[in-house]
């Protein structure tokens, strides 16, 4: 019985952590080569919310946590705060998915939304009063906006890569 559970557990950790390397790698070294546009998807962001439609909000928290450091180690200026806003993101819709909103795909794109708004929000924080000097009107139509396009446009694709083959494992998981 213990081990059943420690294998259970130890593959649940090495599906999560080659979906958000991958995940990491193409949206930090893949996607920059291949957009003319400074700016891609979080696709981090869409797998956290997905894992948080699909799982419970803990494994959702610990999911966005691991793959803030990891994105910041591969790609960014440093430690910031994206690990403690993956977590919360991740852990909030896991409580919400629980308690608020149906496990479905539109409100995931509800989840996505404020997420989206809220990951524009500290962009625009990091653009403000980061060491970065640009004027308003060309965060919001240079950076903001394409942003949460590209974002909200990718979020189906990871929703059917992440968030259903996880509902459907953790449905046969519940029956049996």
């Amino acid at each position: 019985m213990i081990r059943a559970i420690r294998s259970v557990r130890l593959w649940q950790i090495f599906r999560y952590t080659l979906i958000f390397l991958s995940l990491i790698m193409t949206e930090t070294v893949l996607l920059p080569r291949v957009f003319s546009d400074p700016v891609v998807p979080d696709l981090v962001l869409c797998a956290v919310i997905a894992v948080g439609m699909a799982e419970n909000e803990k494994t959702a928290g610990v999911c966005g946590l691991c793959a803030g450091f990891f994105l910041d180690a591969a790609g960014t200026v440093g430690v910031s705060l994206s690990p403690l806003y993956y977590m919360l993101c991740g852990y909030v819709t896991g409580v919400f998915a629980r308690t608020l909103l149906n496990r479905n795909f539109p409100s995931y794109l509800v989840y996505m939304l404020v997420a989206c708004v809220t990951r524009a929000g500290q962009t625009l924080l990091l653009l403000q009063f980061g060491q970065a000097d640009c004027p308003l009107h060309l965060a919001f139509a240079e950076i903001l906006a394409p942003e949460f396009l590209y974002t909200m446009l990718a979020s189906p694709l990871l929703y059917l890569i992440v968030a259903l083959p996880l509902a459907k494992e953790n449905r046969r998981e519940l029956k049996n």
